[in-house]
């Protein structure tokens, strides 16, 4: 019996297409070259692809771009991972950018990969690669990040003054190892303060955003050729409520101003905000939020988010997300979670089932408040299996997202496909419940 006759077996309860894009983000597909030709006109990986030694070079080299993202023929979306001990291939058909997937010898559907498109390519007016710009794409979805640098990776110590950067005699990244903390979630590599704040014009400890930073961000926004649908705004957290509001205030404004709130359906994606904050968003033009708790549990909270436990705390988080579905609306406030990161390290649960129950206890307590939890997967970022194995099954994340599917349609509480929908979201299964 082959792993697709299975899993239609044991989750009957599944859309095919979540079960087919489960197994493929757990299991991957083994190389083919096609995968290599393709990188050359395809969205790139974050990491060029490393062939194994005694593998077929391409065009003579060893070390190349794939493609990041795949699109199946019914518009399912997810992010290609190479295994080699993968049941799954991927292979070229007659037609030009066009391949087809099998599950062995048994050819399953048609599909092709995400294309660069234009704007990557292009310049702002003062020469800047709009790549460059702060903006990234994935499928209909433009993500909008002028501010990386997290500052719970650089947490004063105590008995520190209050945190700006008048308050630390070094206030550059490097010299402020000896003066803070790190309280980062402990997952997180992606906020490091590093390079990306000095190409942008981020400083730690100051919310302003550079006007000159927010003119070539919309110049790329407001390219032709984006084909996207939605605009969802991220950065790095700060160590003050208001501070992050206003930061992401200064910068739906310009957004506005551009006209790309009419454009996009413009999204907040910060931490947790006050209410005044949230109102002032939703007069820009902004008509979603989603503030990611990341973990459910209080403990595992605590634990796996030090830096929102402390400079927020939870109850003042979900509070907020409460209030943003009351802000706005029921159908406009999300909240992404990673499915595992509970069960690694020190003081992590002690069982799948332990997490299993916490996560559904979020749906339970989330969806009717109006707030969708929306689920990725936690994957190791260090040692062997580094990026390669999640900590879940795919029959856990099966079981999980069933039973969050099944509270969204109790409480009529789909996932809002102006906010996310199939064509962005390709690492997360809700969308595909909801809309296969």
């Amino acid at each position: 019996m082959s792993l697709l006759e299975r899993l239609a077996e044991t989750h009957a309860a599944s859309p095919a297409a979540a079960r087919l894009k489960a197994a493929l983000l757990f299991h991957g597909v083994s190389y083919d070259p096609c995968l290599a030709e393709a990188g050359v006109w395809a969205f790139p990986s974050h990491m060029p692809y490393q062939l194994q030694p005694g593998e077929l070079s391409h065009n003579h080299e060893t070390r190349f771009s794939i493609p990041q993202i795949v699109r199946l023929d019914d518009d399912t979306q997810f992010r290609l991972r190479v295994k080699r001990d993968s049941p799954f291939v991927v292979r070229p058909d007659a037609s030009e950018r066009r391949f087809v997937l099998h599950e062995g010898e048994e050819p399953i559907t048609g599909l092709t990969f995400e294309p660069k498109l234009a704007w990557a390519d292009a310049l702002t007016a003062d020469g800047t690669p709009m790549r460059s710009s702060g903006l990234v794409q994935h499928g209909d979805m433009l993500v909008l990040n002028v501010a990386p640098g997290c500052e719970y990776f650089v947490v004063p110590r105590e008995g520190l003054s209050s945190p700006t950067r008048e308050g630390l005699s070094s206030p550059t990244r490097e010299g402020l190892s000896n003066k803070t903390e790190n309280l980062s979630c402990t997952f997180c590599l992606y906020g490091v303060p590093d390079q990306r704040m000095d190409a942008l014009g981020q400083k730690l400890y100051e919310r302003g955003v550079p006007e000159a930073t927010l003119a070539r961000v919309a110049e790329a926004a407001r390219h032709p050729e984006t084909h996207a649908r939605h605009l969802y705004l991220v950065g790095g957290s700060m160590l003050k409520m208001a501070d992050e509001g206003e930061r992401y205030l200064q910068i739906a404004r310009h957004l506005a101003e551009a006209g790309l709130t009419d454009r996009y359906y413009v999204a907040c994606g910060s931490g947790a905000i006050t209410r005044h904050h949230m109102e002032a968003l939703k007069d820009a033009g902004v008509r979603g939020a989603c503030f990611n708790m990341e973990v459910w549990d209080p403990a595992q909270f605590a634990r796996v988010c030090p830096g929102k436990n402390k400079v927020v705390g939870r109850d003042r988080w979900i509070a907020a997300l409460e209030e943003a579905a009351e802000v706005f609306g029921r159908d406009h406030v999300m909240s992404a979670f990673v499915g595992g990161v509970e069960l690694e390290g020190e003081g992590a649960m002690g069982s799948l089932e332990e997490a299993l129950e916490s996560n559904i206890a979020a749906g339970e307590f989330l969806i009717p408040r109006g707030v969708v939890p929306v689920y990725s997967m936690f994957w190791k970022v260090t040692g062997k299996t580094r990026d390669v194995e999640p900590t879940y099954s795919l029959e856990l994340f099966l079981r999980l997202n069933e039973a969050l599917a099944a509270l969204r349609a109790k409480y009529d509480r789909k996932v809002n496909p102006e906010f996310f929908c199939r064509r962005c979201a390709y690492m997360e299964l809700e969308p595909d419940y909801d809309f296969a």
